[in-house]
């Protein structure tokens, strides 16, 4: 699974253009959704560690959180 997107990533590798300003007037044409397509396929191939990565990035998050809040002295207090 990991093995997939990590080759199709390496395969996607920009080539050296040979006309800059096709280059650049194909990427003003391309839909501003492209990032949100690529990413939201991604996830997709990740699927099946869903059920891991999902409670793992929970609880980093809330460590990271309290973390923060620690540093800034607001573990219990409210203004």
């Amino acid at each position: 699974m990991l093995r997939k997107i990590i080759t199709g990533s390496v395969s996607r590798l920009p080539q050296a253009v040979s006309n800059p300003r096709a280059a650049l007037d194909q990427a003003i044409t391309i839909s501003p959704l492209a990032p949100a397509r690529a990413f939201w396929e991604a996830l997709r191939a990740l699927e099946d560690w869903w059920p891991i990565l999902l409670p793992l990035l929970a609880w980093v998050f809330w460590r990271t959180y309290q973390r923060e809040r620690a540093a800034l002295g607001l573990t219990h207090e409210r203004s």
